[in-house]
């Protein structure tokens, strides 16, 4: 099989779409021909995301770059209108066709359908070659989403073979809490390199945390939708009541902002910013800690929390959009409300004195991580799904 795959984002731009793109064909090129079709990205991608690509490289996978200059998405006064401009790229739909010219793709694999959809649409109806269209967040219905732009998601999913959504929430966001619309097949996590038996002390010496000291690990971009503050609020009850630290993993806008506040609230010595953390020393950070936490208003499926899941970490998170389809409450971590930071500290309080609780949310963790949700079987998935396209 020939596959065509569609994407706003590649590396070295890294995030949890990028990484289940290349696990998922990293896989996949072992047995089909695959060609990754994605824009070179632009100046504010690289100022506000990390960059890097030398841990994700593979000799199957043929990139196709291009610049996307043509991009309503971009145009500064969309949000304006409410996203009433068609959110779509002319760009993609030049890019797309030489693509399909040069070498002809059994399928078209195409993630977010803003701004690829309309050329996706194009692919399918004019050169008659299935798309099946993954919806993984961006242009769910959501914070800061444009209200026009589910009109057009919705319209594009009509238009094209089929759609695969990464979580149960994003399924219902679009078409209703009844919907049985498409398919959902969640990202995954390397279970080999997310491990429990990895030796964090090495890691916990470098930053100078006591041996004895609890340490709460948080990783995730650091925007306003994330609202890490919560984390750093909830700080100041845990620190009266134990020996604890915060390490804190990303970057973005909200980072000054953030060290603003936890100097502000006499924190500094026991909240550790440690910036962007590179994939292969992600492993350690999670080995070095006690308790995953992490808090997001918005979160359309939540690839960290696989990854402690899998590293064996017991887990305090919100119980907000995705999350819970991952984290069940009272069995492999604690649930508490939204922008809590008293119910945040108090969940996390009672699990770290709770050293029964914490051995099972860890087991139960590592337990669902390598039952559902191996890289391998989510690539298996894919490619069934492709194959059913195909018939």
């Amino acid at each position: 099989m020939k596959i065509l795959v569609m994407t706003p984002t590649y590396f070295p731009i890294m995030g949890g779409a990028e990484i289940g793109i290349f696990e998922i064909y990293r896989r996949l090129a072992l047995k089909h021909k695959v060609k990754i079709l994605t824009p070179w990205p632009g100046k504010g991608l690289a100022e506000n995301y990390e960059m890097e690509e030398s841990a994700f490289s593979h000799s199957r996978l043929d990139l196709i770059r291009f610049n996307d200059r043509i991009n309503l998405k971009s145009w500064p006064g969309h949000r304006l209108l409410g996203g009433l401009i068609p959110p779509f790229s002319g760009s993609w739909i030049r890019a797309a066709l030489k693509a399909i010219r040069d070498d002809r793709p059994d399928l078209i694999h195409a993630f977010y359908a803003l701004p690829t959809g309309f050329a996706a649409v194009i692919a399918e109806r004019r050169k008659k070659i299935p798309v099946v269209l993954s919806l993984i967040g961006r242009d769910i219905p959501g914070p800061d989403i444009p209200p026009f732009w589910g009109h057009y998601v919705r319209a594009v999913v009509r238009s094209i073979s089929k759609t695969i959504f990464i979580s149960n929430y994003c399924r219902r966001a679009l078409f209703g809490a009844d919907s049985d619309w498409g398919e959902v097949i969640p990202f995954g996590v390397d279970i080999k390199k997310f491990r429990p038996d990895i030796d964090g002390q090495p890691l916990r010496e470098s930053l100078h945390i006591p041996r004895e000291s609890k340490v709460l690990f948080a990783l995730q971009r650091l925007d306003r939708w994330k609202r890490v503050d919560v984390l750093i609020e909830a700080m100041k009850s845990i620190v009266r009541e134990m020996d604890a630290f915060l390490v804190i993993g990303g970057k973005g806008p909200e980072n000054n902002r953030l060290r603003e506040i936890t100097q502000e609230r006499g924190l500094s010595s026991r909240v550790i910013f440690a910036g962007y953390i590179k994939e292969a020393e992600l492993p350690s950070y999670y080995a070095m800690s006690d308790l995953f936490v992490f808090h997001s208003t918005y979160e359309t499926f939540g690839l960290v929390l696989l990854q402690a899941m899998a590293s064996g970490k017991p887990i305090v998170t919100v119980n907000s959009t995705a999350i819970p389809e991952l984290i069940v409450h009272n069995q492999n971590g604690l649930l508490v409300p939204p922008l809590d930071s008293e119910e945040l500290a108090q969940a996390a309080i009672s699990l770290l004195r709770n050293e029964a609780a914490m051995k099972s949310f860890s087991t139960e963790a590592r337990k669902k991580a390598t039952a559902k949700y191996d890289w391998q079987g989510i690539a298996d998935h894919h490619e069934k799904a492709f194959h059913r396209c195909l018939k």
